[in-house]
């Protein structure tokens, strides 16, 4: 072969070198740390769709992702392109530039398919910081046996009872059946007892009640106020002066599981541990309780992503985030992990499937038609000092410390945390 004739072959080769090298070059690689199961098949689902972008899936404990969070975004860092934001700390977030607006980004049609709480919860300063990617809610699983063996009707599926109604079923259920001061059956418990996630509703439902001020750093004459002072009035006499509810270390799933739990209140991912591993007495699952004269109010809400503003892949990086909070990525969570769903479209698909017009399968209905009385945790940059400190009292007013004590104190030393953003 002459030189001639195969200068045409090596231009050819050399343009297919240089073809792939920027091919190679132009592929983009994202991090994402996060806990959730579930997040390499949204991410392989996005890379089949997108394939010049790859999603690298850090995993890491739940602790692991905020201090990730704070130590990386905290120090200008361009990683995690990512960013797995809890509901209650998009605010804390936002406040401290570590969320890039998405406002442009996003189209009307997918935002107003979104849980109307989730898509506030989304929001800081009035700009759309972290779409919602899971959702939350709470039922009453009732222990059916229980109930016909103290000669007392259940509340159905369509029937919301009020807390008042609770207390008259909880006093008649729970036994100690060998006389030694503790119950065997108990009437009442929540899943998280003394999460402020959980035990919102028992002041917010009351009449006028808030859970922070306007300002979201607010909490004194709120939380040791008249309704939180009601609310959790009722909740030591469950568990101190009626007796109904279990005190101390409790795993308030296996006393259910166990049989010795009438009522429990608790997230709706518990459907889906009861189907796959059943239980040996006959249940089914109610509308979350109200105060007589109140209103509902129904805790919900989980994680969301957000952009990293540092970020050397800021358009690939908003593609994958819109990506995950559709519809389709939350049917692929909710197939391979049986995660709630945030999109109004997939629970009415639960409320309108066949296979669940019966229980045990009907508690995905009740549970999928609470998503209107939905309401965010309270939104404020110093949730997670809101947080523990409620956390504190609430614990102590469970096992018998005095309710305007511990409000009171607990609403002192949370002022005393958010003097530190007053200044911000």
């Amino acid at each position: 072969m002459s030189v001639r004739r195969s200068l045409p072959l090596l231009v050819l080769v050399v343009l297919l070198v240089t073809a792939v090298t920027v091919t190679a070059q132009e592929k983009v690689q994202l991090s994402w740390i996060t806990d959730l199961p579930g997040a390499e098949e949204v991410a392989a689902a996005f890379t089949e769709m997108h394939p010049n972008i790859e999603v690298r899936v850090d995993k890491v404990t739940f602790r692991e992702v905020f201090q990730q969070n704070q130590v990386r975004l905290g120090s200008g860092s361009p990683e995690p392109d990512i960013v797995s934001v809890d509901a209650p700390v998009v605010a804390s977030y936002g406040l401290r530039g570590w969320l890039l607006p998405l406002d442009e980004y996003f189209e009307q049609d997918q935002i107003d398919g979104w849980v109307d709480a989730l898509y506030t919860s989304s929001l800081y300063d009035g700009k759309l910081l972290a779409p919602p990617i899971w959702n939350s809610t709470q039922v009453m699983y009732i222990n059916k046996d229980l109930f016909e063996a103290a000669g007392v009707t259940p509340p159905g599926p369509e029937e919301r009872w009020t807390w008042e109604q609770v207390t008259d079923a909880a006093t008649k259920i729970a036994k100690d059946n060998d006389g030694d001061g503790t119950n065997d059956v108990w009437g009442l418990q929540f899943g998280q007892y003394n999460r402020i996630y959980q035990l919102q509703p028992l002041a917010q439902s009351l009449p006028d009640a808030q859970v922070i001020g306007e300002d979201g750093l607010t909490v004194k004459g709120i939380i040791d106020g008249p309704q939180w002072l009601q609310g959790f009035g009722w909740f030591y006499d469950l568990h101190n002066t009626l007796k109904v509810s279990p005190q101390g270390n409790i795993a308030t799933g296996e006393l259910f599981r166990n049989g010795q739990l009438a009522m429990y209140v608790d997230g709706a991912w518990m459907i889906g541990q009861f189907l796959s591993d059943p239980l040996t007495f006959d249940w089914s699952a109610a509308p979350h309780p109200y105060w007589e004269g109140g209103r509902v109010m129904v805790p919900g809400d989980s994680w969301h992503l957000g952009v990293n503003p540092n970020s050397n892949h800021i358009p690939e990086a908003v593609e994958f985030v819109k990506y995950a909070s559709t519809p389709e990525a939350g049917q692929l969570w909710y197939d391979v992990w049986g995660v709630w769903p945030a999109h109004k479209v997939l629970l009415q698909n639960l409320i309108d499937d066949p296979e669940n017009a019966e229980f045990p399968r009907k508690a995905f209905v009740v549970a999928a038609k609470e998503a209107e009385f939905t309401e965010p945790r309270p939104l404020t940059v110093g949730y997670l000092e809101y947080e523990e400190i409620l956390s504190d009292a609430f614990e102590d007013i469970r096992n018998g410390a005095d309710v305007t004590e511990a409000l009171t104190f607990a609403a002192d030393r949370i002022e005393r945390e958010m003097q530190k953003y007053k200044s911000q």
